[in-house]
């Protein structure tokens, strides 16, 4: 790919291909670690291209499940969406990494777009997990506030979980 040469100092005619070295602000990896990023990208955007497709077998699975129950319809909704966008900033940060690999003089913005688009799919993470954390949280004090208040029902005695009752 070709990228659109970068004016590295006021007076200077832009060059199309920065030379390492030539100024001391650009840099590029070396052909074994652009290797490396090439067949980490590689890997990223099939991971991206899955979430992507999956997510739209969920929305398929949605809208058959919106005849039979909105709720759950909805709910399948719920799920497509961080699914969506795992996928969609998994490819875009696994193009940024191919461009790191593929291009020359421009393997820091490069490498800063890919951050950024990984640093949104860990900040999604991140938060899915917190309320995944919670909504367990909150499950099992709902379930121990059920149990102490005689409103679970507890099996009888000679069951498995009659240790519970003690």
């Amino acid at each position: 790919m070709t990228q659109p040469p970068i004016n590295l100092s006021a007076g200077s005619p832009q060059p199309q291909e920065a030379q390492p070295g030539l100024h001391p602000h650009i840099f590029e990896f070396s052909p074994i670690q652009n290797d490396v990023i090439r067949k980490l990208s590689k890997r990223m955007h099939f991971v991206g291209v899955f979430y992507v497709v999956a997510s739209g077998l969920v929305a398929l699975a949605g809208l058959v499940a919106l005849f039979f129950s909105p709720l759950l319809g909805a709910f399948y909704f719920l799920i497509l969406l961080p699914e969506l966008l795992v996928g969609i900033w998994t490819i875009h940060a696994a193009n940024s990494f191919r461009q790191v690999a593929d291009t020359k003089g421009y393997d820091i913005p490069h490498l800063m777009a890919a951050l950024a688009s990984l640093r949104k799919l860990y900040t999604l993470m991140f938060w899915l997990l917190i309320a995944a954390l919670a909504f367990m949280v909150l499950g099992i004090a709902a379930g121990i506030f059920f149990w102490m208040t005689g409103m679970l029902a507890v099996p009888t005695a000679g069951s498995a979980y009659t240790f519970l009752a003690l």
